[in-house]
């Protein structure tokens, strides 16, 4: 007999596979800056997929921890193409959101179930997306820094460099 509820069970598994399609998503981006040149991005990606991976895993040992047999999850493909360090950024950013509002509602299931224990968890990933959400605004940040017309989000090729340089820094 589980010690959690069946809902938190499957919002648990679902964590599970968000972290790991999130691995995914900056696998895939990673990926894309390296084919575009952008080294340093594709350098700090593949770190935030790498980070995203050990997140998944929080859910899987609690899961384990208690006695239940997480879920492998199956993922859809992820294979977009990005314009450029921009673009990549900015689904970054729309993707955390997301990622936030979703462990926003492991959390308050949690409190609404009493489940004390698994609100424990649930606000372990929500300091983890203030990082998250810290991490791509900044790098949004960076890039209004390197635009002079506002209406024109891209920077020129310098700034580009300057931003995937920057981001290479990072990833270190």
């Amino acid at each position: 007999m589980a010690i959690i509820s069946e809902k938190i069970i499957k919002l648990l598994n679902y964590r599970i596979q968000q972290e790991e399609l999130s691995s995914r998503i900056y696998l895939s981006i990673s990926t894309c800056m390296n084919y575009k040149g952008y080294q340093g991005a594709a350098k700090l990606f593949k770190k935030y997929s790498d980070e995203e991976t050990l997140h998944a895993s929080f859910a899987y040992e609690y899961l384990l921890d208690l006695d239940i047999r997480p879920e492998i999850p199956a993922l859809e493909d992820i294979d977009k193409e990005y314009k450029g360090i921009v673009e990549a950024i900015q689904a970054a950013f729309e993707h955390e959101i997301v990622i936030t509002n979703q462990c926003k509602d492991l959390a308050k299931a949690c409190a609404s179930e009493g489940d004390y224990m698994t609100l424990a968890l649930a606000q372990k990933y929500l300091t983890e997306q203030v990082e998250e959400i810290k991490k791509t605004t900044d790098l949004l940040n960076f890039i209004d820094t390197l635009t002079d017309d506002k209406e024109h989000k891209e920077p020129c090729p310098v700034g580009l460099r300057m931003l995937d340089d920057y981001m290479g820094e990072l990833a270190e």
